[in-house]
């Protein structure tokens, strides 16, 4: 084996004087200098977060796909290779590494290698310090996973089995520590395969609970599974629920208001029906595989040449700018590029969603009224639920 002279082990030596000021790549081979002439245990650790930090740095840049994962894999494996009694939080630091492992892996196409390092992030966390939040995320993980490959049973199972670790848990500051996103996620699930009793049946403890900026969406979207149930009279109660909550917050101008981009995740599950197959719709972008969510974005020239295509109805027009407009909402914007951007185009939903119901009241009334609710909760967003208040009554109206 080759061992560095003593000249550069001293450089090696002296930079780490100033770590601080030392990028990680030149940190990889400072480690590696050291470990050939020190116990390599004493910088295992070291190397495998520089390893670590240069993948995803890599991974987020488009390199390579052999020196991306080359890095990451050999951080996993020093990582595994760590005492535990020395570093009690080894497990803790491999899944960090595995998460990015797996995202990578899904960006440069390995979708099965992916999804099988998934199920190996839920197996160490199963096996962990029972961390329940934790556990419900890392089976979520894997059952988008599943959804997304088509494995809708599998997926399913795993789905509820998320939503049922969650019984009894009370929120907490981290943003898996909500029982919404998995009660949601099971919902969506059950209802993108046709079982809306089930979906409304998964969903109905959320109607129940308190999210003071989301409840609103919480509850729309339980008034829709609800319809679809053929469950009219509750639906009607869960809609008339959302616009009085509406009300309320409205007039109290509560200081912590859903931004744009987070509602967003609300607006794209009511039109989950409106999006091709194969979408985990009741999970935030930050659950989907980097191949799903380019494919997610990808889609916009497509809609775009529909809308452009004369042969296109006036009620598919309204899908599709809706499907666009869904799109730029999920970017992170300042309130002012809000209001000048993304609230027109709510607007001109509304307006070009009336001229279809004047043609015909019956068939437009569920566009025009999820027109309506988008455009009030976008006002919301910014802060003017007053002025979106007609809006919901409206809406509430159309559903009968």
């Amino acid at each position: 084996m080759h061992v560095a002279n003593a000249d550069v082990v001293a450089r090696a030596r002296v930079m780490l004087f100033d770590v601080d000021r030392v990028s990680e790549e030149r940190l990889v081979g400072i480690y590696r200098v050291l470990g050939e002439v020190d116990a390599p245990e004493h910088y295992a650790r070291r190397l495998a977060e520089a390893l670590h930090t240069t993948g995803y740095i890599f991974g987020r840049h488009g390199a390579d796909a052999a020196l991306t994962l080359g890095r990451l894999e050999e951080a996993i494996e020093l990582s595994r290779g760590l005492d535990s009694a020395e570093h009690r939080d080894r497990d803790a630091l491999l899944k960090g590494i595995l998460a990015t492992y797996q995202w990578a892996l899904y960006r440069y196409g390995r979708r099965a290698d992916g999804l099988a390092t998934r199920r190996e992030i839920l197996a160490l966390t199963r096996a962990g310090t029972g961390d329940r939040w934790a556990l419900a995320a890392a089976i979520l993980e894997v059952a988008v996973g599943l959804a997304e490959d088509g494995h809708d049973d599998d997926a399913e199972a795993l789905f509820a089995e998320a939503a049922a670790g969650t019984v009894g848990l009370a929120r907490g500051y981290r943003p898996v520590a909500d029982r919404h996103w998995y009660l949601t996620a099971h919902a969506a699930h059950l209802a993108a395969r046709g079982r809306h009793t089930e979906a409304a049946d998964a969903y109905r403890p959320l109607l129940d609970t308190t999210h003071e900026d989301r409840q609103v969406p919480i509850l729309l979207y339980g008034a829709r599974l609800l319809a679809a149930a053929k469950l009219p009279a509750e639906s009607r109660d869960v809609q008339e629920r959302a616009v009085e909550t509406y009300r309320r917050q409205a007039v109290r101008q509560p200081t912590r208001v859903l931004r744009h981009d987070h509602l967003a995740f609300h607006l794209a599950l009511a039109g989950a029906r409106d999006e091709p197959p194969g979408t985990a719709h009741g999970t935030t972008p930050d659950h989907w595989s980097p191949e799903h969510r380019d494919r997610y974005d990808d889609a916009v020239p497509a809609i775009r040449a529909a809308l452009d295509d004369p042969a296109t109805t006036p009620a598919e027009r309204v899908v599709l700018a809706r499907r666009l407009t869904v799109r730029a909402t999920f970017a992170e914007l300042p309130r002012e590029a809000v209001t000048d951007r993304l609230l027109p185009a709510y607007a001109e939903a509304v307006t070009n969603t009336r001229a279809l119901a004047a043609h015909d009241p019956v068939g437009a009334a569920p566009l025009l009224a999820r027109a309506l609710t988008d455009h009030a909760l976008l006002l919301a967003s910014i802060g003017r639920a007053r002025d979106g208040i007609t809006d919901m009554e409206e809406a509430a109206a159309l559903h009968g």
